[in-house]
């Protein structure tokens, strides 16, 4: 399966060079390993297709305005890191932040397929298929982060709607209680 572009990088020239077929499993198989994130950095910055991103934009009803300032569309360039960091440290999420997480993790994921094919059936050399091993990698840190932040605060959504609930039912009950204190008909 040729794609038009390897890697980052040149295609590979010499044959000696070039990645064996156990290589490729090796690092395939790394790849789906459930610690393949540890010490794996996000990356700072995240080339996407523009059309991409422009039609996940529409598809979810986002317009160039909604996008955080990591996001920069006209370049087709998201600031990764920096969005992941600031997510991570933000109290509480607004809709249009989880939607626009929802979105981000979307194209992380057809990036991360899309490495994945390149990686099992392109030819490559050693350095680019272990320079695109790691790119996933990272992209895949950034899809476990990105899922936990809004794992976490729809946890905590739910967590604060048992409260709310529980603190309603005490007052009905205490409500009742004072029905019950006062008698018949004293209401």
């Amino acid at each position: 399966m040729e794609n038009q572009h390897p890697v980052p990088g040149e295609p590979a020239q010499d044959i000696c060079d070039c990645l064996s077929q156990v290589e490729r499993e090796k690092l395939l198989a790394n790849l789906h390993h459930a610690l393949v994130w540890v010490g794996v950095k996000v990356p700072e910055r995240f080339q996407v297709d523009q059309k991409t991103l422009r039609a996940e934009m529409e598809r979810r009803g986002l317009r160039a305005e909604d996008l955080p300032p990591e996001i920069h569309l006209d370049q087709g360039i998201i600031e990764l890191h920096e969005l992941v960091w600031k997510l991570i440290h933000e109290k509480e999420l607004s809709q249009a932040e989880r939607k626009e997480i929802r979105e981000i993790i979307e194209i992380l994921e057809a990036r991360e397929r899309e490495d994945e094919d390149r990686l099992k059936g392109q030819r490559m050399s050693r350095d680019q298929a272990r320079r695109l091993y790691d790119e996933t990698a990272g992209v895949i840190r950034a899809l476990l982060d990105l899922k936990d932040i809004l794992r976490q605060r729809e946890h905590t959504d739910a967590r604060e709607e048992a409260i709310r609930k529980k603190v309603e039912d005490a007052r009905r009950w205490n409500a009742f209680m004072d029905q019950v204190k006062a008698g018949p008909g004293k209401a």
